[in-house]
């Protein structure tokens, strides 16, 4: 009976030191183990983010280039003069390739217009460029003011751009080898109002035009993304 006095306040003293530092150093490990797992999720959600952007970005991209190229078929029907629906050219530093085209769109009151559309890489960044098409003087001696370009960026990272096109009787030519048009010199020739399907089709044909691009763009030096499309509506 003599002892349970002694035993009652020796439990009534709480916890004693090594038993906090032993706790303590629990709760410090379970925090560490948490945080790490908690960052990593993070992490994890982030680099998904990062991808779906980039994803959706390359998927705009790819999806308005096709749109500007089935556009771009019925302006060779229109006979414009000194004028080609596809072009290529050499643009920034290092030069990479860059596409011009012409492409019918809508004005004010439903009208038809010639808009001047332009893919480039500017400092890593493969933009678009559009703008209303200038159609030159009959004579061609008249200067045209040039229209005004507003710049979209659609892809960053860009470390390479690739075209090459589709030609009829030639196969796929690189656009180096057909900066400044089509690979055709024949001028087009203008068909009357209310010409037949059949003399539009033959027209397409006589003209050799490009009807269908491939285009690579390759991002951070590693990432390498090909596309075919067929211009010919």
């Amino acid at each position: 009976m003599s002892r349970a006095p002694g035993r009652r306040r020796r439990r009534d003293a709480g916890f004693t030191l090594l038993e906090l530092l032993v706790a303590v150093a629990l709760m410090a490990v379970l925090a560490i183990l948490s945080w790490r797992g908690l960052d990593s999720v993070l992490r994890g959600r982030d680099s998904i983010v990062r991808s779906s952007d980039e994803l959706r970005a390359l998927t705009v991209t790819f999806t308005q280039l096709e749109e500007d190229l089935r556009r771009s078929w019925p302006v060779r029907l229109l006979g414009l003069r000194n004028a080609k629906s596809i072009g290529f050219s050499s643009m920034g530093e290092p030069a990479l390739p860059a596409l011009q085209l012409l492409r019918e769109t809508s004005g004010m009151a439903q009208a038809l217009q010639v808009q001047r559309v332009i893919y480039r890489v500017n400092e890593g960044v493969l933009e678009r460029g559009f703008g209303l098409w200038a159609s030159p003087s009959p004579d061609g001696t008249t200067p045209v003011a040039e229209r005004p370009i507003t710049w979209q960026p659609l892809l960053s990272g860009v470390t390479g751009f690739e075209l090459r096109a589709w030609m009829p009787g030639r196969g796929w030519v690189p656009a180096s080898q057909m900066q400044g048009g089509e690979g055709s010199t024949a001028a087009v020739p203008v068909l009357p109002a209310g010409a037949s399907p059949s003399a539009l089709a033959s027209l397409a044909l006589a003209t050799q035009s490009v009807t269908g691009l491939e285009v690579v763009v390759v991002r951070r030096g590693q990432e390498r993304f090909l596309r075919v499309f067929s211009v010919k509506d």
